[in-house]
C-alpha cells in the first residue's frame, strides 16, 4: 500500500517520499497523482519509535493514538487512517509488533526518561549559577554540559544550514549626521571588543541580521538617532548552526537509533536556543552572557562559521 508526502508532518519523511520520483495514488489519505511510497518500506524509520511502547491494559490509548498524541506525526487530514498506515508500515514484521497493535499502549520508560530530561535542564541551570558566579574556567564535573551530546545534536540535519555566496546581510551602529564609512563597519577592533551575547570580551565577532530593521534593534536605535547600515555580501558559503526554528524531528533520530537521546535532551536544546537568540537588553550585564559565550565557543570549535 502506498503512502505519499501529504500522510506526514515530518520533512525528514516527506523529502524522503519525494526523492522517490514514482507517481500513484495514496491509499490512505487520497491524494491522486502524487509522489508514493511504499508504507513497508518505512519501518526502519519506525521500529524504534514503536519500541517505546508496551501493552498495558490501564491505558485508554491505541498504539497509533498514542504516536500521534506525543509526535505528532500524521497530518491532519490522515489522522482517521491512521490505523491502517501504522499496520502497514510494520506490515512485514507485524508478528513483532502484533501486541502493541492489538492492546492498548503506554510508554515504557516515559516516566524514566522525564526524569533524566529534568536532570538535564538542572545541570544546565547550575551551570550558569557556577560559570557566573563560582569558577569560571574549570567546571565541576556535576554541572558541566555533556557536550558530546550537544555535538550530536549540532551536527544533525535539522541544525545544520548552508548559506551560499552572494546573500547580502547588514550591520547598523548609532553614528553622527555624517555617518561611518565603509571601513568602520566592520566588527570592532579586539580592544573595544565590549562583550555581547555570544561573543567575550576582547574577542571580537561580527554581529549581521538578515533585515534592516532587525539591525536598529540589535543597535538599540531609538527615535532621532542618526544611524549608519552597511550591506554585506558573502564571498563563499558558510556553514551555520541555525538555532532559530530547528525542527525537532524524532524520525530522523529513530532512524540513527537515538530516540530515547531526543527525548532526554529535546527540551534542553529548546531552552538552550532561546537563551542564546534572547535580545539583547540595556540592562543585562556581562555576566548574563558568559553561558551563551562558552556555548557559542563551543560551537564554533565544531567547525561553524557561525550561528
Amino acid at each position: 500500500m502506498n503512502c505519499c508526502t501529504s500522510c506526514f508532518t515530518s520533512s525528514y519523511l516527506t523529502n524522503i517520499i519525494q526523492s522517490n520520483k514514482e507517481k500513484g495514488n495514496c491509499n490512505f489519505c487520497g491524494t491522486e497523482n502524487t509522489n508514493v511510497y511504499l508504507a513497508k518500506e518505512l519501518l526502519p524509520f519506525f521500529r524504534n519509535i514503536f519500541n517505546l511502547y508496551k501493552a498495558d491494559e490501564s491505558s485508554k490509548l491505541s498504539l497509533w493514538d498514542s504516536i500521534n498524541q506525543d509526535f505528532e506525526i500524521i497530518e491532519s487530514n490522515c489522522l482517521k487512517n491512521s490505523e491502517s498506515l501504522f499496520k502497514a508500515i510494520a506490515h512485514s514484521e507485524y508478528a513483532e509488533f502484533s501486541s502493541l497493535f492489538e492492546n492498548n499502549v503506554s510508554q515504557e520508560s516515559k516516566e524514566l526518561l522525564d526524569v533524566k530530561s529534568n536532570e538535564v535542564q538542572s545541570i544546565w541551570d547550575r551551570f550558569k549559577a557556577e560559570i557566573k558566579h563560582k569558577n569560571r574556567f574549570h567546571i565541576s564535573k556535576a554541572n558541566l554540559i555533556d557536550l558530546n551530546v550537544l555535538e550530536t545534536f549540532f551536527n544533525s540535519e535539522s541544525f545544520i544550514k548552508i548559506i551560499k555566496k552572494g546573500r547580502n546581510f547588514y550591520r547598523c551602529r548609532i553614528s553622527n549626521k555624517t555617518g561611518y564609512e565603509n571601513k568602520d563597519m566592520w566588527n570592532p577592533p579586539k580592544k573595544f571588543a565590549t562583550s555581547g551575547r555570544a561573543n567575550p570580551k576582547g574577542i571580537s565577532y561580527l554581529y549581521l541580521g538578515s533585515r534592516i530593521e532587525t539591525t536598529f534593534y540589535e543597535s538599540r536605535a531609538s527615535l532621532f538617532d542618526y544611524a549608519s547600515v552597511a550591506e554585506f555580501r558573502l564571498k563563499d558559503d558558510v556553514k551555520i548552526l541555525d538555532l532559530r526554528n530547528p525542527e525537532y524531528d524524532i524520525i530522523s533520530w529513530s532512524e540513527n537509533d537515538a530516540v530515547e537521546l531526543f527525548l532526554i535532551y529535546g527540551s534542553f536544546i529548546q531552552t538552550l536556543q532561546e537563551e542564546i537568540s534572547l535580545p539583547i537588553r540595556k540592562q543585562d550585564k556581562d555576566l548574563d552572557y558568559i553561558p551563551t559565550q562558552y556555548i557559542s565557543e563551543y560551537i564554533k570549535s565544531l567547525g561553524f562559521d557561525g550561528v
